[in-house]
């Protein structure tokens, strides 16, 4: 029963944590450099995330996508040879969080309880999601 619950909403029971301030979408496990490349990075695009998340949860899609999008192209500036897969796993999670996104407005905007409201932030996470595979 609880496994198919689940699969109903796609925002987790611990989303104490989850949007918790304190909690860093991306954090640091090990760096041969301590992280001193990608600090200012990093903190921005967990600030990004974050703020995603939180729109995300307020329904507030258009808003969320556009942070995402602009969290996606910030490990744009992550250029050292030492930090381009570091850069390459900030963006696979960014791009998760999209299709996060993405699959509840699809559920949304689909079948027989559609919210025509949704569909042009549906169409939008298409056309970024789409983006962001282009670029990875």
């Amino acid at each position: 029963m609880k496994g198919k619950m689940k699969k109903l909403f796609s925002i987790s029971e611990n989303e104490g944590m989850y949007f918790d301030d304190k909690h860093e979408c991306i954090e640091l496990v090990s760096c041969h450099f301590d992280g001193t490349n990608c600090m200012a990075q990093r903190a921005l695009i967990n600030k990004k995330m974050l703020t995603s998340r939180r729109l995300w949860l307020n329904k507030n899609y258009e808003h969320s996508i556009a942070e995402l999008k602009s969290a996606f192209y910030n490990t744009e500036e992550l250029d050292q040879s030492t930090c381009l897969q570091c850069a390459q796993l900030f963006r696979s999670t960014i791009t998760r969080s999209m299709e996060n996104i993405h699959g509840d407005l699809q559920k949304m905007t689909t079948g027989l309880f559609n919210i025509e409201h949704y569909q042009s932030d549906y169409e939008l996470a298409t056309i970024v999601l789409k983006e962001f595979k282009e670029v990875s």
